[in-house]
């Protein structure tokens, strides 16, 4: 019994079992002496086994093949267990008795010892199997094993390869070339792919340009698009071929960086990739800037690296790069054709005499929009638009009654369109808002004094605004002021709040407040502007031509000579700006980011207002005496509200938690009227200045007018005594801020009246860290020329845990709260705003390539 007690106890494995079983024999042998030594050196050859094989019956719970292989041959030694009971043993369970030896040998022992061999033979088979079991099994271990580390890698590819693509570019040309193609009319564009210059330049085996130019409003980008879906259809699925694409847009400066351009294009060629190059990834890896990596050579390597036999490159709107800029992609359109063997680039702009001269010098074959051919194109365009517009559609109608008169429209616009789907579309909306009146003889009339070409259809919508009531006039005209001289695009609600508070002198408070609706705006502006991306802009680069430089032989109407006279626009502005800031909105500090983004969403224009009155007053000639006494007005104010604009100017985005958490500063230092001065460009106003700065420099003036840039105001504060490296309350000094703002003459000043290059303090440690996560190129040179520790230690480079759950349940929370207060507004970023974002993010890095070359590795 005490072997069976063994065989169960602790645990009832099997492999317990059968040693529990062999202790049964060895029990039974030591009463029966005479046997115990022939037992024991059976025993003794299957003990070997016993150890190993315990092992693989633990290891083999999941493994059905080694369980079943394990079972047989514990099976063996189990049934040499049971036929040697059996011999000492009788079927009733009780002792044999020992009556002869001689018959017990011949009975019972030679049976069992007969038996012996057989049951040695098979645990022996079971044994070789179960070893070629485990051999097999740990096989499939191994192939299992490595294709889970072949799946672990493509999964740690993917991602890398994932995270380099968004840090290399956030452009989404995929978007803005969905919003173009969108916009074709079914079957139009397909001549220029018919055209023998096309194809000529489709099937070429070698590198080569296709240039496409025409006047404004023929539909040139329209066309790169439908270029860009025919390549697409023809070679996207071949793995040998890449396609990439840009669309310039002269109101997104972020674009006119060759470096933006090529990251994009980058990221094009990386995506018809699984694997990105090692030494691509290295940009990355070493924490340089996108703009690092984004050159000319670096999409060349990238080609040749990655097997493209042919790359198509489509770039549309090149002459909307300025052309201070265009060289440069000019020049990398020169050097990858000369470059790669295959590289076909398809251009389209107008005939800007750079542009006609850097082409033609290549002989490069052009294809020019003539009107006859987009004449079918046109008709067809017209024909489905006068059909859909007679029913109704977008919330426009053309009412007509005669299907005479509908014919009349589409030939007559058909043949005075001269290419122009845009002059087209103008003269539509028009004939819809003469047509509400419901009588097809206006729109007869109309059709009779059509204008011929784009100006004189502006000079007459021009007309048409002039012509409206005084308020509607007085909307078009601020909205137009705002839209051609703001300082940055407005978002569609600051513009809102600016023109509330320009066509109501008499607004008090911030509740008083009462904004135009969109739709209202637009009509008001003669649908010269349209909405987009939560943004109004005109309908059309060629809009803010002519009103910014009109053509000279029309005779201008009242509006143009007001927007043309940008002295009177920016006094205009800034006295907005001015108002809104003393409406109460700012009346003290924030106490937190999320306080901030509450403020600017109930009162959006805040945030321009605090940041850019002053650009706008420096922009003044003479500043009058009404905008002298706003100023004045502000200057008076209590130092709470003084604090606050502090607050928002240190706001790089006022409407973005991120960026907000990013440059929150509590203001907790006294502001006076001599900060603000210090601080703003109000310095540079030799009034303003005379007339309010203190004899005494106020706290931290050194470090405001360093973030302002006024290497005036630093001079000043210098000879004042002001100790250039006085640390403020988040340890940073001036240089530091002349450092983060890129401000480089203020940078060079600082330096040569001795400011410690490497004073540690602020939010990234000292100045070279700031310039370079600004992306400040200058800067980072000028800090390295004059002895700058690249490997000095950089500060925040991350948050612990508990600070970033925190800051994500506040976003969360910022979130919810807004969304109650402006549904549908919040979470829902402009790609304007992205494409920022994403400048501002590549700028951040650029510079880190000069300190990789004086430090490799030395940049976290």
């Amino acid at each position: 019994m005490g072997g069976i007690a063994i065989g169960i106890q602790a645990h009832p494995e099997i492999s317990s079992l059968v040693v529990g079983a062999v202790r049964i024999v060895i029990d039974l042998a030591i009463d029966f002496v005479t046997f115990f030594s022939k037992l024991a050196d059976m025993l003794c050859q299957f003990e070997d086994y016993l150890g190993p094989l315990a092992e693989y019956a633990k290891a083999s719970q999941d493994f059905a093949l080694v369980q079943e292989t394990v079972a047989n041959v514990y099976g063996d030694l189990l049934d040499f267990c049971q036929k040697a009971r059996r011999v000492f043993v009788d079927a009733n369970g009780n002792l044999r008795k020992l009556t002869s030896l001689r018959l017990f040998l011949r009975q019972q022992w030679e049976p069992f010892e007969t038996g012996f061999a057989p049951i040695k033979a098979d645990m022996q088979h079971h044994m070789d199997v179960l070893l070629h079991s485990a051999q097999a099994l740990q096989l499939n271990i191994n192939r299992e094993a490595k294709q889970e580390r072949r799946q672990l890698k493509l999964q740690e590819n993917k991602k890398e390869r994932e995270s380099f693509l968004d840090w290399i570019s956030t452009i989404d040309f995929e978007k803005i070339h969905d919003d173009i193609y969108i916009k074709k009319h079914e079957g139009t564009g397909d001549w220029l792919i018919r055209t023998q210059e096309f194809r000529t330049w489709f099937s070429s085996p070698k590198s080569s340009l296709l240039w496409c130019h025409g006047k404004p409003g023929v539909g040139k980008s329209v066309l790169a698009s439908n270029v860009l879906e025919h390549l697409t259809s023809d070679c996207a699925l071949d793995e040998n071929i890449a396609i990439c694409f840009a669309y310039y847009n002269y109101r997104t400066p972020e674009l006119w960086d060759i470096s933006s351009i090529l990251a994009a294009m980058i990221k094009q060629l990386c995506r018809k990739r699984d694997i990105i190059p090692n030494w691509l990834l290295d940009f990355k890896h070493d924490s340089l800037s996108p703009s690092t990596a984004s050159k000319q050579e670096s999409f060349i390597k990238l080609a040749e690296d990655l097997g493209f036999n042919e790359v198509y490159v489509v770039i549309d709107a090149l002459d909307e790069c300025p052309e201070r800029e265009r060289h440069y992609i000019i020049g990398f359109i020169t050097e990858t054709i000369n470059t790669l063997p295959c590289a076909k680039f398809f251009v389209t702009s107008r005939r800007e005499t750079d542009i006609v001269r850097a082409f033609e010098e290549r002989s490069t074959p052009t294809i020019q929009i003539k009107a006859e051919n987009v004449a079918a194109d046109i008709e067809g365009f017209v024909h489905s638009e006068v059909k859909k517009l007679r029913h109704g559609y977008h919330g426009k109608k053309l009412h007509l009654t005669s299907d005479v008169l509908e014919a009349r429209i589409i030939q007559t616009l058909t043949e005075k369109a001269e290419g122009m789907f845009l002059w087209v579309n103008l003269q539509l909306e028009s004939l819809c808002r003469i047509s509400e009146a419901q009588k097809d003889r206006l729109v007869e009339a109309a059709l009779d004094t059509l204008p011929q070409g784009l100006d004189e259809t502006y000079t007459r919508i021009v007309e048409q605004i002039d012509d409206q009531s005084e308020y509607m006039k007085r909307l078009a005209l601020n909205c137009l002021m705002w839209i051609f001289y703001a300082k940055r695009p407005l978002r569609t609600q600051e513009l809102q709040h600016a023109l509330a508070l320009a066509t109501d002198e008499t607004c008090q408070k911030q509740t008083d407040i009462d904004v135009d609706k969109v739709e209202v705006i637009l009509k008001a502006c003669g649908n010269l502007l349209e909405e987009e991306h939560d943004t109004i802009r005109p309908v059309h680069y060629s809009v803010q031509e002519f009103f910014m430089n009109p053509p000279g032989k029309m005779h201008r109407r009242r509006i143009q000579e007001s927007i043309a006279d940008s002295d009177s626009v920016h006094i205009i502005l800034t006295s907005v700006c001015l108002r809104y800031i003393q409406l109460g909105t700012l009346s003290q500090p924030c106490k937190d980011p999320f306080e901030i983004l509450y403020l600017v969403t109930g009162a959006p224009f805040a945030w321009y207002a605090a940041q850019c009155f002053d650009y706008h007053a420096l922009q003044c000639k003479i500043l009058p005496r009404d905008i002298l006494e706003l100023l004045e007005g502000l200057l008076y104010q209590d130092g709470a509200l003084l604090a606050a604009i502090i607050q928002m100017r240190n706001l790089q985005d006022g409407f973005d938690y991120d960026w907000i958490i990013r440059d929150f500063d509590p203001v907790s230092f006294l502001v006076s009227a001599s900060t603000i001065i210090y601080g703003t460009h109000l310095f540079e106003i030799d009034h303003i200045r005379t007339g309010w700065i203190d004899l005494t420099p106020p706290k931290y003036a050194l470090h405001q007018a360093s973030s302002t840039g006024l290497v005036n105001a630093v001079k000043r504060l210098l000879e004042q005594g002001c100790d250039i490296n006085e640390r403020d309350k988040n340890g940073a000094s001036p240089i530091y801020y002349a450092s983060v703002r890129s401000h480089l003459a203020t940078a060079q000043l600082l330096l040569s009246e001795g400011a410690h290059i490497n004073a540690q303090g602020g939010r990234y440690g000292n100045a070279l860290q700031a310039a370079s996560v600004g992306g400040h190129n200058k800067i980072v040179e000028l800090l390295l020329s004059k002895g700058a520790d690249v490997n000095a230690q950089g500060g925040e480079p991350h948050q612990d845990f508990q600070a970033a759950a925190k800051q994500g349940c506040q976003r969360q929370q910022a979130k919810r709260v807004l969304r109650k207060r402006t549904p549908g507004s919040i979470g829902r970023r402009p790609r304007r705003d992205f494409q920022a974002a994403a400048k501002q993010g590549r700028q951040r890095q650029r510079a880190r390539r000069i300190l990789r070359q004086r430090a490799p590795g030395g940049i976290v």
